[in-house]
């Protein structure tokens, strides 16, 4: 039978096979779902409010919405406190699975209301890129300006202190095990009977620190990290009688040309102001855009001998 799209000959594909090029193998593999709210559970209306992606060796990061605004269009202001509640309820949960290795279609959450969607395969340059490509493709709620910087790969905190570590144990050699410490811990206050629940990744003798992130698209993502940062350094501090200068948040800021130079100043107003006001309150602050200088200021504020 003869065909216009066909070869004539034996291989009735070879026209196309003159154009065949190889295609490398992508970087990452793994799988992705979605993270899922479902408020009312009398209702089948789920919403898409987060993503996390998972490698082929189980070790997973994800993203959840931190911008609530536009639920209140649905809900109004009061019902969003308790959504950020359950966003809040999300993020405890996934914490504590991947410190536990746990895989992801073995996590539970400690509402009914926050589920994960089904597993699906995905592959790119890296785990970072492909959950920044899917939390912008998947997440409608995800504000206007946030979506304008689309090229921007954001890097949360477990990213940014992966890079950190790195250095830092080239630099601390066997020491580094005295500084870092697992980011979450439950810690009870016995003065109040109060229990609380803490982030922060550093804990040299005498000292408590973070490595976070100032690698988003918004200023409020930046503002909402060091809020939470510093909330729980001073909340183990109050419980452990930390005086000032002991308590430290390392960032990372974007990288110059990163983003555009609007957003760019929007972001380092925001670093100005909460570094100021957090210095006054005693804390030491360190901004670099790159981790070696970042783990280099790690290294002399722990103090911590070879």
């Amino acid at each position: 039978m003869n065909s216009m799209f066909l070869s004539t000959g034996d291989d009735p594909y070879a026209h196309l096979r003159r154009h065949a090029a190889a295609v490398s193998k992508a970087a990452f593999d793994g799988l992705w779902a979605t993270i899922e709210l479902q408020p009312d559970p009398f209702a089948r209306q789920r919403y898409t409010v987060g993503v996390v992606v998972a490698g082929m060796d189980g070790t997973f990061s994800f993203r959840v919405l931190d911008d609530l605004a536009k639920f209140e269009c649905l809900y109004g202001r009061d019902d969003v406190a308790e959504l950020r509640t359950l966003l809040e309820t999300a993020e405890q949960g996934l914490l504590r699975a991947r410190k536990d290795q746990m895989p992801l279609r073995d996590v539970q959450f400690d509402s009914t209301a926050v589920l994960l969607g089904d597993l699906w395969p995905t592959a790119g340059a890296s785990l970072d890129a492909v959950l920044s490509r899917l939390y912008l493709d998947v997440v409608p709620f995800i504000p206007r300006e946030e979506r304008k910087t689309r090229d921007f790969i954001t890097l949360d905190n477990t990213s940014v202190r992966r890079m950190v570590d790195d250095e830092l144990k080239r630099i601390a050699g066997l020491s580094f095990e005295r500084i870092h410490t697992e980011p979450q811990r439950a810690l009870r206050d016995h003065a109040t009977g109060e229990s609380h629940w803490l982030e922060f990744n550093l804990e040299p003798p005498g000292k408590a620190g973070s490595v976070i992130s100032a690698v988003y698209k918004t200023p409020t993502s930046v503002e909402l990290n060091f809020l939470r940062a510093s909330r729980d350094l001073a909340t183990y501090a109050r419980v452990k009688g930390l005086l000032d200068r002991q308590l430290a948040l390392f960032v990372m800021t974007p990288a110059p040309g990163a983003m555009p130079p609007a957003e760019l100043e929007r972001v380092e107003n925001i670093l100005g102001e909460q570094s100021w006001n957090l210095e006054k309150q005693g804390f030491l602050i360190s901004a670099h855009s790159s981790p070696s200088p970042l783990a280099q200021d790690v290294w002399d504020w722990a103090g911590v001998a070879t």
